[in-house]
């Protein structure tokens, strides 16, 4: 009986921080995170188009996590699920994708998003230099974004070549959409690709030819 009333107020507690973050008032402050950012990142790559004749960024999306992904990353970090933990332990809640044609593009745009005056720094996660065990690449900053007189959210940035968002794209469909048996498939074929191609980035076509392989052996 009294493990049958935690979990009802254990359900109860979960809907209830649903409802929460898919409240309009909480929502909108990271949407308008999301295109403030955007804004200035579109603008980054006009002035680089002035000055050296290319554009830097291929492309830029944005989201803001859904009520569901907040509450169970919340769990998978074993904290509690309340709005109080969301705003203060998750920092992707806005995410701004940055996909770049080439490797020093994504550091140049980061290191300018990281000294401009408007937003404050957080933190740089360097997952091109130190890969996830997956084999995803990216460069993720977290900045606090102004949304109003006294308000600030946290908002997540990734750069990202092309090459690299294609292997994220193709990672996250074996480890979210095609069960464990394909999670650990990618991961048999990762060493491979660690053995034989260390610096991919700097060896020529090496970080296709790597994608390549490893989804050649896939099934």
């Amino acid at each position: 009986m009294e493990k049958r009333k935690r979990d009802t107020q254990w359900g109860m507690l979960l809907e209830h921080t649903k409802e929460r973050l898919g409240e309009k008032a909480f929502s909108q402050d990271y949407e308008r995170a999301c295109r403030i950012l955007e804004k200035r990142l579109l603008d980054m790559n006009e002035k680089a188009y002035a000055q050296l004749g290319r554009e830097l960024i291929s492309s830029v999306e944005w989201r803001v996590k859904t009520p569901e992904s907040c509450v169970n990353k919340l769990l998978r970090k074993g904290k509690r699920p309340t709005l109080e933990n969301a705003r203060e332990r998750l920092n992707d809640i806005a995410g701004v994708r940055v996909v770049c044609s080439f490797l020093d593009d994504i550091y140049q745009l980061c290191r300018r998003m990281a000294y401009d005056y408007e937003f404050e720094f957080v933190k740089q996660k360097d997952y091109v230099k130190h890969p996830k065990s997956s084999g995803y690449q990216s460069l993720h900053l977290i900045v606090r974004v102004p949304v109003g007189e006294s308000r600030k959210v946290r908002a997540e940035i990734q750069f990202r070549t092309q090459a690299m968002d294609f292997w994220a794209c193709v990672e996250h469909h074996f480890v979210y959409k095609g069960g464990k048996g394909a999670s650990q498939m990618c991961q048999i074929h990762l060493p491979y690709r660690q053995e034989n191609d260390e610096h991919p980035k700097q060896n020529g076509g090496g970080e296709c030819s790597v994608f390549i392989k490893t989804l050649y052996f896939c099934p």
